[in-house]
């Protein structure tokens, strides 16, 4: 029993630094909209608390949900452990290559 909680941990503790690291489309949103907000506080549109507001809801709440969708569609879909593995990896696959060609795209127009 030891060995499996051990296991657990270390697996939860890449998972989370892997979610980190690995860009999602909850990411590409949260771009897209960070450079919407920050357009209007510059115009005069929003207040600073409202930017901060907006923004620190989007950066803590995007991700999440966008895991629990992964998570939801491969129990979902699945019906043994390798289909909802294979689910799950591939969602994850098309989120990261989403969010990476994103936030490429973010860096070229701030680059101008």
């Amino acid at each position: 029993m030891k060995d499996n909680r051990t296991h657990l941990l270390y697996a939860t503790a890449i998972g989370l630094i892997l979610s980190d690291i690995v860009p999602t489309p909850a990411d590409a949103l949260y771009f897209k909209w960070q450079s919407e907000w920050k357009s209007q506080l510059q115009k005069g549109e929003i207040t600073p608390e409202q930017y901060w507001k907006k923004d620190v809801v989007a950066y803590y709440g995007l991700n999440p949900i966008w895991w629990t969708l992964v998570l939801g569609a491969s129990v979902t879909l699945g019906k043994t452990f390798e289909q909802k593995l294979l689910i799950f990896a591939g969602v994850l696959s098309g989120g990261a290559v989403v969010g990476v060609i994103n936030k490429n795209i973010q860096k070229d127009i701030q680059n101008g």
